[in-house]
C-alpha cells in the first residue's frame, strides 16, 4: 500500500477525533529532498503537524495534551535521520526519546 493512502486514513481519523494524538516513528529509506514531508503534505496532514520548534529541548517538558489538541498539533512524527530535522523539520527521534534497556527476571 502506498505510504499516501495510509497516511489519508490518518488525517481521516485526526478529523474524526479531534481529541486524539498520533505519533509516527519512520524508519528513513527516503532520499529524494522533502520526500517525507511531501507525502505528509498531500495527504493533508501538515495543519496537524507538531513543529520541531515545539519539541522539548535539554530535558524540557512537552506541552500538556490540553495544548496540544487546542493548537492543533496532533500529529508527532520522528524519523531516523538526524539531518532530516534541521532540513525537512521532522524530529530526530534520539534527540527527543529514550529507549528503556529491559533485561529477563532472573525467575525469582
Amino acid at each position: 500500500e502506498p505510504a499516501i493512502n495510509a497516511l489519508k486514513e490518518i488525517k481521516v481519523f485526526l478529523e474524526a477525533y479531534p481529541n486524539e494524538i498520533v505519533t509516527i516513528f519512520i524508519e528513513d529509506y527516503v532520499t529524494s529532498k522533502n520526500g517525507i514531508r511531501n507525502v505528509f503534505n498531500a495527504a493533508g496532514l501538515s495543519k496537524f503537524w507538531f513543529p520541531v520548534s515545539r519539541m522539548p529541548r535539554d530535558s524540557g517538558d512537552w506541552p500538556t495534551v490540553a495544548d496540544m489538541i487546542k493548537e492543533n498539533h496532533r500529529l508527532v512524527v520522528f524519523t531516523s535521520k538526524e539531518y532530516k530535522e534541521s532540513s525537512e523539520g521532522i524530529a530526530y527521534e534520539w534527540r527527543y526519546l529514550v529507549e528503556n534497556q529491559c533485561k529477563p527476571s532472573s525467575g525469582n
